[in-house]
């Protein structure tokens, strides 16, 4: 048993005795999400097969003791995998402090903080691919109407991943903080530093992907993590009115052992989206809301979005990669989203993404990728 499961026994031991103390009330709340896509690569090649699927479907339990303790628990199903999507138990120590331990997001990249329930593209851009995305954990968590902060300890995942092992070969520090100053501009940062060291069976390195499941990079199999591991992920929003604007860029250092010796490398992702309500009420990062739903007799919510955003690889990196992989990866996407009530949406997105190879190769087919999905959320 890892430390942090040991710490996450007695913190639940310890929540339960104070709760059958003194809360006065439990009350349970159910939640979830259906998300089914259609999915078509026009051009070729393609990552993720074409054809209908189911995307994402999952239950969020939340029971809450007398107001204060919570637990958390939301299995998933998609994509032919069964997982524990999200997992954890939090109290609060003040009104504006709390405190989380067990499964959740790693607080670093600010689209892979959002729920994919509100996402105005069908996947997330390329800095998501360095940062960290679900892990086992225990972090403190501050908010106040202007700023937000999170700081933890963490297991340690690959870029990209929610595969968590046991807690012995390294781990990570993570901490992001958020401000909102006013006039609808959002500033931030997350940072993630650790150390992390691989085998020859488990390297704790991961591929790197473009939305459509395309591998731009993938490590060579002799290669592994070696020590330090260190991201950053500066961010930023503006919301005018019917106009949400999202900006960030994700630096992810690693060091590595492989066949020629060990190496530094350091991967750069950044993006630019901008979306537009054209009818409904907007909701700033949250999906917006219809004025009038179609069950009212009105039109629900329209929103058109656009973004570009590109994955560069360390040049240094060429020697380390499979032979199929890219040093660049850049995507421009458009889409639209239709909510005709506030729990179903409709959305199209269309994305190409053109790629760069590791010296004076030619350059690799690009990749067009469309999605229709359905998705239901309650």
């Amino acid at each position: 048993m890892t430390r942090l499961a040991v710490a996450l026994v007695l913190f639940v031991s310890t929540a339960s005795v104070q709760a059958q103390a003194g809360a006065r009330s439990v009350e349970v709340s159910v939640g979830g999400k259906v998300h089914a896509d259609a999915r078509a690569f026009p051009e070729g090649p393609t990552g993720e097969a074409p054809g209908v699927g189911l995307r994402r479907a999952r239950v969020e339990v939340e029971a809450e003791v007398g107001g204060w303790l919570r637990f958390v628990v939301e299995p998933g199903l998609g994509e032919g995998e069964v997982e524990l999507v999200d997992g954890f138990v939090e109290t609060d120590l003040t009104d504006r402090l709390a405190v989380r331990v067990g499964r959740f997001k790693t607080p670093v990249g600010y689209e892979s903080l959002r729920s994919s329930s509100d996402l105005r593209f069908a996947e997330r851009a390329l800095p998501t691919a360095l940062s960290p995305r679900r892990d086992l954990g225990a972090v403190l968590a501050w908010r106040s109407p202007r700023v937000e902060a999170q700081a933890g300890v963490f297991n340690g995942v690959p870029d990209g991943s929610s595969r968590s092992n046991d807690w012995g070969s390294g781990g990570d520090l993570a901490a992001r903080v958020f401000a909102r100053p006013g006039a609808g501009l959002g500033l931030g940062v997350g940072v993630s530093a650790g150390t992390e060291r691989g085998t020859a069976e488990v390297s704790d390195l991961d591929d790197y992907e473009t939305p459509g499941d395309r591998t731009v990079f993938d490590y060579a199999p002799a290669g592994r993590a070696d020590g330090a591991r260190y991201r950053l992920a500066p961010q930023a929003t503006l919301d005018l009115g019917p106009l949400h604007v999202l900006g960030e860029w994700t630096l992810a250092r690693h060091r590595l052992d492989a066949p020629g010796g060990a190496a530094t490398v350091e991967h750069r992702a950044w993006q630019a989206a901008a979306s537009v309500v054209l009818v409904g009420v907007p909701q700033g990062d949250d999906r917006p809301v219809p004025r009038r739903s179609l069950a009212e007799g009105g039109p629900g919510a329209v929103e058109v979005s656009a973004r570009v955003h590109r994955l560069t690889l360390d040049e240094d990196a060429g020697p380390l990669a499979t032979a199929a992989s890219a040093q660049r990866a850049t995507a421009v996407g458009v889409a639209v989203h239709w909510s005709p009530v506030a729990e179903a949406r409709l959305g199209l997105t269309a994305e190409r993404t053109a790629f760069r190879p590791f010296g004076v190769e030619e350059d690799p087919e690009a990749e067009t990728f469309v999605v229709l999905r359905a998705q239901i959320d309650i």
